[in-house]
């Protein structure tokens, strides 16, 4: 692919793109948060599960 055809792609795209709507913004930012927690609560459960074994050098 060379560069006139990158460009033309890209304008292609740039067009056929839409600003979201504020629904799709603060759905998108609760599942983000959402995810964030989940993945920080396996993490302190793995945290607390090696504090218990004895093995709390994490």
């Amino acid at each position: 692919m060379n560069i006139g055809q990158f460009i033309e792609s890209t304008k292609r795209l740039i067009h056929a793109s839409s600003k979201p709507s504020r629904e799709e913004v603060w759905l998108l930012l609760r599942v983000s948060l959402l995810g964030i927690a989940i993945i920080g609560g396996i993490g302190f459960m793995v945290r607390i599960l090696f504090l218990f074994l004895g093995s709390g050098a994490i």
